[in-house]
């Protein structure tokens, strides 16, 4: 196999002997290598074949913004996933659980946790997925030196229930698809935003909409949260994204007669702030 980028030290993309693009991963299997470079098999560890390009362009794009380390986590989750109960996941899993392991890190640094109030269903219902997400988390105790609270393994185990492409969830996946591509069009009408599809402030977006729909589906959204001074800080400092959220929750509203939270509408305008910032940089270069 022929290197054709190196991601980071222990990440790198190549072309294989059919000229597929793989993306492959090794104990300093970027280090001094070359454009260019003839891998010998003893460098490789394993072979990810990603099929979606968009996926293969935001992984690159993620590489570059976050430590190998937390790629690395994921991969060894997906692996025992794969493994123990042969899953069979959507490419989009490496992108949206490794950028969510990063932000979890730095969340906890900062003593900042998101509850998540399904995670007793999770352990009963869908005892796999949970199973997994606890590997994961024993795996980032061991790498950060933190420990994981239930919340949070609860989240790792909705991105491994919505990443599968059958099974009991696939029905529910595709209703999760078809919503947040209507909310993806409010928010291109609202935000006067002709291209959506690039970048990782959108990537964020596409994952916290999956989940948002997933927690609306199941009739548990994020608890009301007392109103506080950042909050109202921060929805005055992003005017147009508020507004924009406003048209969601209107739509939200209009399909399945329940009203968003205080706490959805935050972190969705967030994410939207993020997503402007990231176009206007853009316009700029």
């Amino acid at each position: 196999m022929r290197v054709i980028k190196v991601l980071n030290n222990s990440l790198i993309m190549a072309l294989d002997e059919d000229g597929q693009e793989v993306i492959l991963s090794g104990k300093g299997i970027g280090y001094k290598k070359a454009i260019g470079y003839e891998l010998k098999e003893s460098e490789i560890q394993k072979i990810f074949v990603l099929r979606d390009r968009s996926v293969v362009r935001d992984v690159i794009r993620l590489a570059a913004e976050v430590g190998e380390d937390y790629f690395n986590l994921t991969k060894s989750i997906v692996s025992y996933a794969v493994e123990k109960y042969h899953m069979k996941l959507m490419d989009h899993i490496y992108l949206a659980l490794t950028d969510h392991l990063a932000f979890t890190e730095k969340r906890l640094r900062d003593h900042v946790v998101i509850e998540n109030f399904y995670t007793a269903d999770l352990r009963r219902f869908n005892p796999e997925e949970y199973d997994v997400a606890r590997y994961g988390a024993k795996l980032f105790q061991e790498r950060f030196g933190m420990e994981l609270p239930e919340g949070e393994i609860g989240n790792i185990a909705f991105h491994f229930i919505n990443a599968q492409q059958n099974g009991q969830f696939e029905e529910r996946n595709r209703e999760i698809d078809e919503v947040v591509g209507q909310i993806l069009n409010i928010i291109r009408y609202g935000l006067k935003i002709s291209s959506l599809e690039e970048g990782i402030a959108y990537s964020r977006l596409l994952t916290h909409l999956r989940l948002f729909v997933s927690r609306l589906l199941r009739g548990q959204m994020t608890d009301e949260d007392q109103e506080d001074v950042l909050r109202q800080r921060i929805l005055e400092m992003c005017p147009e994204e508020y507004e924009c959220v406003g048209r969601i929750g209107r739509f939200i509203e209009a399909k399945y007669g329940t009203q968003i939270t205080k706490q959805e509408e935050l972190y969705l305008t967030i994410h939207l702030h993020q997503l402007m910032t990231e176009k206007r940089k853009e316009i700029q270069k």
